[in-house]
């Protein structure tokens, strides 16, 4: 009796998945298992154990055209009732090694349905029992777990995996940590930096030009993502107007659709939402198989019904939606569907309606934020460990005989390091401007002008960057000194190396590579100041009186900048001890042939007489107000007040 009971039980676990297939598909279904070599009766119950065949059958599909080809050969319901029948069997038969190759095709079929909390488990299994497996097989299972743990915001468990998979060479780069984090830029640069574009396989070429047009998508380039999409457009229609006998026709179909959607992506971003409907619908029909494209390109096409008004489409969309994303555990999913659906309901002035869904999205969407900026952080602090890694690569593909140099290199002293590095990029900026001044000329001008504003712009990115490595590293150092005076001695570097920074983030992302504008620059570095100097129980004002004109140079702008470091952090952290509120005045106006610098606070103040047994600041002011041929003035009336000339 218990017996049969089990038996049952099975019988029902196994059709289950099924259940719901039509009587049409059910027939095209029974077809295709049969033409793989798959032995099953009516009820998809398979008459004998086929596990090699049905791992074979999976890994030929997958190496044609990755899971787009196995969803396109039998649902994802067939495959998962096949593979529980030969892990029952395996099991049954004491089969260690078999049940657990079974269970990795179990779990990538979890993961490319969103199952994450089913998938996860497996694949934790898996890599501790990583000698049933084929180094392919654990290379993608660690990719898999590693994306499910970012996506589940299980941050701390997808780095350690992301080590792991350096450290074995599953891979060279941070592309896709960097993308999954909002870092588009950094992305891009890591893409086509050490991922390559000659690839054997066309679905690697596909994915290749959607990756590059889908960062350059998102981070609103349009006419860069249009020119990669359009770029891997052309080669879906080449091989299906001239197909080979190794790609089957639909690799290329879903290929050119997939580009389509992409393009109806850009148009919907550029406002022509009557091309992008009838690009995405394109996309759509293609993806009958890939429900989680066919997800996405659903939302935007609902949303571009919406901005045409025409919401019954849109509703018929929002149903579909619905249904698709039902027990999906991207959270992504949930935050579009919430902004969606507020969109719509505002649209059909169902305001009660709008107004739950916009509750919904925006705790969502902070909830999100709050996560992603969190983890760029991780990631970021991460990537130092994993930079030897790519270097060496860098070192190896160039052929140099440097690696020994560059290993040694990193050995030394971080206070060197430092020193060699802010001298070296300094200088090199100083050297390139004055180049530039030497040799322009008419011709040079016409020329070469917008060559050089591209070279300039990347190199203050550069500058920038090796900047926030700088400032990094110093964060690493940190962590290991037991002594606070050291500790807060490095932090006062840190900020002074964040002010140099941000003159040169000023410079990249504004039209003139040259001069800085200096109330822009005075507000951003106003912001850092406060926000890493915030206490909730004070409350700290900085006012500015700052004439627009005013512009200066960037090695002047660095001096200022540092000025106000230094005196600012001071108000900051000793003038309003005793209260519980100040004020912060800073006033740049023209005065005479050049300029008047006022920085004061309404705080504590403190005495003349003191005035030279200050820190290293009060050192540090009187050299920097030499160093652009000014001169000071202190005064202690109702706190402390400097007022800086110099001319502009």
């Amino acid at each position: 009796m218990k017996y049969t009971l089990n038996k049952i039980c099975y019988l029902i676990l196994c059709l289950l998945p099924i259940c719901s297939i039509g009587q049409t598909d059910k027939y095209k279904s029974l077809a295709t298992l049969n033409k793989i070599g798959l032995k099953v009766d009516s009820n998809f119950l398979l008459t004998f154990s086929q596990a090699n065949q049905l791992m074979n059958a999976w890994d030929s599909l997958y190496e044609i055209g990755k899971k787009i080809q196995v969803a396109n050969t039998l649902p994802d319901e067939i495959w998962e009732s096949c593979i529980q029948q030969e892990i029952n069997w395996a099991k049954a038969q004491n089969k260690t090694k078999l049940y657990n190759q079974l269970h990795y095709y179990l779990a990538h079929l979890y993961h490319s349905q969103k199952l994450y909390s089913k998938s996860i488990p497996i694949q934790e299994q898996l890599i501790h029992k990583d000698r049933h497996l084929s180094k392919l097989q654990l290379k993608k299972t660690y990719a898999k777990l590693e994306k499910a743990y970012l996506l589940t915001n299980q941050i701390d468990k997808a780095l350690v995996i992301r080590k792991k998979r350096l450290d074995m060479g599953f891979v060279v780069s941070s592309y896709d940590l960097y993308l999954d984090f909002e870092l588009y830029e950094l992305a891009l640069k890591e893409f086509l930096l050490y991922e390559q574009n000659n690839f054997s396989k066309i679905v690697d070429q596909y994915n290749y030009y959607k990756t590059v047009g889908g960062i350059y998508l998102e981070l609103n380039k349009i006419d860069s993502a249009k020119k990669y999409f359009n770029k891997g457009l052309e080669i879906c229609e080449y091989q299906l107007k001239f197909p080979d006998a190794k790609t089957p026709k639909n690799i290329h179909q879903n290929g050119k659709s997939t580009f389509q959607g992409f393009l109806g992506r850009c148009n919907m971003e550029e406002g022509n939402f009557k091309n992008a409907i009838q690009l995405l619908e394109l996309d759509i029909k293609q993806s009958e198989d890939d429900k989680i494209n066919k997800l996405f390109k659903m939302m935007h096409l609902a949303n571009c019904f919406i901005e045409i008004n025409s919401m019954p489409d849109a509703k018929k969309y929002l149903i579909e939606i619905e249904k698709l994303a039902k027990n999906k555990e991207d959270k992504r999913i949930g935050i579009r569907l919430s902004a969606l659906k507020s969109k719509y309901f505002k649209q059909s002035q169902q305001i009660d309606s709008a107004l739950y869904y916009s509750n919904q999205y925006i705790l969502q969407k902070e909830l999100q934020i709050a996560s992603i900026r969190k983890n760029q952080a991780l990631v970021l602090l991460s990537n130092i460990e994993s930079d030897a890694r790519k270097r060496d690569l860098i070192i190896t593909k160039s052929n140099l005989d440097k690696a020994k140099f560059e290993k040694k290199a990193q050995i030394a002293s971080l206070w060197a390091s430092i020193v060699i590095a802010l001298m070296a990029t300094i200088s090199l900026i100083l050297l390139y401007i004055k180049n530039i001044e030497k040799t322009r000329s008419k011709f040079i001008i016409e020329q070469k002008n917008e060559e050089n504003e591209i070279l300039l712009k990347e190199l203050h990115h550069r500058v920038k960057n090796n900047l926030q490595v700088i400032y990094s590293l110093i964060n690493l150092q940190k962590r290991r000194l037991e002594t606070p005076e050291l500790n807060q001695s490095l932090s006062m570097v840190q900020h002074r190396i964040k002010t140099m920074s941000l003159v040169h983030q000023n410079l990249h992302e504004n039209d003139n590579l040259k001069d800085v504008n200096l109330e822009n620059y005075i507000q951003t570095i106003t912001d850092y100041l406060k926000s890493l100097y915030f206490n909730e129980d004070k409350l700290i004002e900085i006012q500015l009186n700052i004439d627009t004109s005013i512009v200066l140079s960037m090695d002047k702008s660095i001096t200022i900048g540092l000025l106000m470091n230094e005196i600012i952090s001071n108000s900051l952290k000793y003038a309003f001890k005793d209260q519980a509120s100040g004020i912060i005045t800073i006033e740049v106006l023209p005065h005479q042939a050049g300029l008047q610098m006022k920085i004061g606070d309404n705080g504590k103040g403190y005495k003349e007489e003191d005035l030279e047994k200050k820190s290293l600041g009060i050192y540090l002011i009187k050299n920097l107000v030499k160093q652009i041929q000014g001169r000071y003035e202190v005064e202690h009336l109702k706190g402390t007040t400097y007022i800086i000339y110099f001319k502009a």
